[in-house]
């Protein structure tokens, strides 16, 4: 028995937000090491003498916390903005405009993570739309913000700078940080990772390759006409990695590059040290946003597609599966109605015995039993070419009188006749050719045949079922007339189709089931309302010199 307890209840309460609040504090320690050590890096690695970095990676920190943890990460991305710009502005920007400033990168992030968040961007990046959200959030919202601010503080403590290029020059720093950064950090920590060995070595491999390019490249050693062309070689590296490798690797690789490459400049080494500030942060940061572009696009379009082709494949295994299902039950439905009438024809013949047996009549009864124990092997033997079916076998074709065929099928059916009162007419010429067949899929198309006609006959007066048998060029033709109402002529076109019925009760099967059966004996059966009513049914068996088609 469970009892409630409110002192318990608290304690629980209590764990869980001492847990929570640990995790957000680990989690704003993080964020604010992480933000003062890449604003550091950005402001050491400055080549202009105002102290506007080539990159700014701050706010892409930020805006990855913000979206990862929720709002909760806003006041340490404030305490981390205030830090650097303690640190490195105080002197050159008023305390006013420094407020503007931390204010300013704080509404950026918090506006970023939520249209990320608003937008249902994926972690994972697997997606084409997401990466554009994240690059045009980015750009628009917390980059955009965080420039504007930047480049009004210095804007205002320096009298020798000017507003407008100084947002572009903020705007295309803090942009270059934020995609080379924020991707990243939010793969790393946002989507699990778990790498097979041979992902694990390519991914060394590539890694160590593109480090070893990057650092030649910014060296110094190499002349500049050398180290620009050779810049280039990472990009097939990066395609590679987009292709074979996790996002979180592609985008590690990524920062790598770009994080010796902006050091290396910053040192005043590389193919772009010598342009000035104003055209290597265009040249670079150029660079390098295509090197962003194709591994992020690339790595998205490759899970694009293999999404798509489990889609597809799962769809292929759906629609199998959904096969397997269609013809198992039509072919129980079809066992059900090839069943239905020995079946039938056994309870009749069972009940005659009882009523042979009560009176004495013996000679009558060792007939009726005769009946009753072939009904039983039919039954049987319907059930084995059943299987036989499902299992792919083609059941073996053999020669065979159409007398054979006929005779089992009148027996069969003659109780329901004499009980419905229908009388039937059997045109069996003794000269008959001998047929190729199987014969127990002949007798029940004549059985399906001839029910319906016995359907459509009952209750009428009078009541006359017609079965001609008869030798043609092509082969035998055996053909069922009745003088029953006809076939609706609405219903002609689908009248051969499976389900198709509307007689009460009916499974709409017989004719499916009897019309392949006629075309696997090479044949084909033909529906007809006559002229002078009824409806006639022929359909034509090949002799026994003939092939039937499988």
């Amino acid at each position: 028995m469970n009892t409630f307890s409110p002192s318990l209840t608290r304690r629980h309460w209590r764990r869980v937000v001492s847990i929570g609040g640990m995790g957000l504090l680990l989690r704003s320690l993080m964020l604010i090491t992480l933000y003062y050590a890449v604003g550091m890096w950005g402001f050491i690695f400055t080549p202009d003498a105002h102290g506007i970095p080539l990159v700014w990676p701050a706010t892409g920190v930020g805006l990855a916390f913000v979206f990862l943890y929720g709002y909760g990460m806003l006041p340490a991305v404030g305490v981390a903005s205030a830090l650097i710009t303690w640190q490195f502005t105080s002197e050159a920007v008023p305390l006013l405009e420094s407020v503007g400033i931390v204010a300013a990168t704080v509404a950026g992030v918090a506006l970023g993570g939520y249209m990320l968040r608003r937008l249902t961007m994926r972690p994972r990046l697997d997606r084409l739309r997401d990466v554009w959200l994240l690059l045009s959030v980015g750009a628009v919202a917390s980059s955009g913000l965080a420039a504007l601010a930047g480049a009004w503080g210095m804007a205002v403590g320096m009298d020798d700078l000017r507003f407008s290029q100084t947002w572009w020059l903020c705007w295309v720093a803090d942009l270059m940080g934020l995609v080379l950064v924020a991707p990243a950090l939010i793969t790393w920590l946002g989507a699990p990772m778990r790498l097979p060995g041979s992902v694990r070595l390519a991914a060394l491999a590539l890694g160590l390759a593109i480090t070893g390019i990057t650092t030649l490249v910014y060296s110094g050693i190499l002349p500049a006409m050398v180290a620009m062309p050779l810049s280039y070689a990472v990009f097939p590296l990066i395609m590679l990695a987009a292709v074979r490798c996790p996002i979180q690797i592609t985008s590690g690789l990524i920062l790598i590059t770009g994080a010796i490459a902006l050091s290396g400049t910053g040192w005043g080494l590389g193919p772009f040290a010598d342009m000035g500030l104003g055209e290597s942060l265009l040249s670079l940061n150029a660079q390098l946003a295509l090197l962003v572009l194709t591994g992020l696009v690339l790595n998205a379009l490759s899970h694009e597609r293999a999404a798509a082709e489990a889609r597809a494949r799962q769809y292929l295994e759906d629609l199998a599966r959904a096969g397997r299902l269609s013809t198992l039950g039509e072919l129980s439905s079809s066992l059900a109605h090839e069943l239905n009438q020995p079946l039938c024809a056994l309870s009749s013949y069972a009940q005659a015995c009882k009523r042979l047996l009560a009176r004495g009549k013996m000679e009558d009864l060792q007939e009726a039993l005769g009946q009753l124990d072939a009904g039983a092997h039919r039954a049987a033997e319907t059930v084995r070419q059943m299987r036989a079916f499902a299992a792919g076998q083609t059941p073996e074709q053999q020669p065979v009188s159409p007398r054979d065929l006929v005779y089992p099928v009148l027996e069969l059916l003659r109780p329901e006749l004499n009980r419905r009162h229908i009388r039937l007419e059997v045109d069996l010429p003794d000269t008959l050719p001998r047929v190729s067949v199987v014969p127990l899929q002949v007798e029940q198309i004549l059985i399906n045949l001839l029910r319906n006609a016995m359907d459509a006959v009952h209750g009428l007066r009078p009541a006359r079922i017609d079965l001609q048998v008869a030798s043609t060029r092509e082969g035998v033709t055996m053909t069922v007339t009745d003088t029953g109402p006809g076939i609706p002529p609405e219903r002609l076109a689908r009248l051969f189709d499976p389900f198709a019925t509307w007689k009460e009760g009916g499974l709409g099967l017989g004719l499916s089931i009897s019309r392949s059966l006629v075309e696997a004996h090479g044949g084909r059966l033909i529906a007809r309302n006559r002229p002078e009513g009824g409806a006639e049914f022929h359909f034509t068996l090949p002799l026994e010199t003939h092939h039937a088609n499988p």
